[in-house]
């Protein structure tokens, strides 16, 4: 679950918002409430919370304040800011420091809760591109171990290997590459899967794979043209291949690379 904390010098206000959101149906849960700054900054110090829900003005620090703190030691907090004041400078602030939401007291329930969707929302983006990006990072460092071993490994590995840079674009099958080489399919696949770890057929998707995430990052790309500029013919088995490799779809990679 997420994890929020809520900062207002007023008690009544920390009371009712805590007790009148529907935290559950956001995936949130409240780890703690402070009536201060310094106590509020302390609490996401020690928290580590995933949302703030902070008021502007406060003993100690304000609200803008303890952002800017937060915000020089990470970047992934979404905070909402609840104020009794609508101050143009404020508004400025807030926005400059990357604030999830601005809202104005009195705050209804259905106001809050509309932005506490919006934070966890982008929380959830964050999460899914971070998952990708370790996972590309986990796709990546296979490839470019074996790429950076194949002067080591023997001459017929050495050429397939080759062979897979040189013909990316077209449809490379294991008896495609046997025969170049003249060797039985059976004795090739044990000698590429025993000095790189990998099947050679799971090693030519994870380089077609690793450049069609390339590929799909240029915006005049269609997700069609990626498949077929990398032989795959059959767009539907491109798009199982993409999503079983990196857990969602080729046209997702757009959203997740803005």
């Amino acid at each position: 679950m997420y994890s929020v904390v809520i900062i207002d010098d007023n008690k009544i206000a920390v009371t009712a918002i805590s007790q009148s959101t529907h935290w559950e149906d956001f995936y949130c849960r409240v780890s703690g409430v402070a009536y201060d700054g310094i106590a509020g900054l302390e609490l996401i110090h020690r928290e580590s919370p995933d949302i703030v829900i902070i008021d502007i003005q406060m003993p100690g620090f304000n609200g803008l304040d303890i952002i800017e703190k937060v915000n020089q030691q990470r970047q992934d907090t979404q905070f909402i800011i609840i104020s009794g004041y609508s101050q143009f400078e404020y508004a400025q602030k807030a926005i400059r420091y990357g604030v999830s939401d601005f809202l104005l007291k009195p705050i209804m329930t259905d106001e809050l809760e509309q932005a506490l969707k919006k934070a966890v929302d982008t929380l959830s983006r964050k999460k899914e591109k971070d998952e990708e990006e370790e996972e590309t990072d986990s796709l990546e460092g296979k490839v470019q171990s074996i790429r950076a071993n194949r002067e080591v490994y023997s001459k017929l590995v050495y050429n397939a290997i080759d062979h897979v840079e040189r013909n990316i674009q077209r449809n490379i099958s294991l008896s495609d590459i046997c025969e170049e080489l003249l060797i039985s399919t059976s004795y090739f696949s044990k000698c590429f899967k025993k000095e790189t770890g990998v099947g050679f057929s799971n090693y030519v998707t994870m380089v077609k794979m690793i450049n069609a995430k390339i590929l799909l990052r240029n915006p005049q790309n269609r997700v069609n043209e990626v498949s077929r500029m990398l032989g795959y013919s059959d767009y539907s088995y491109f798009f199982q291949v993409f999503k079983k490799c990196f857990g969602f779809a080729p046209s997702d990679i757009k959203q997740y690379s803005k």
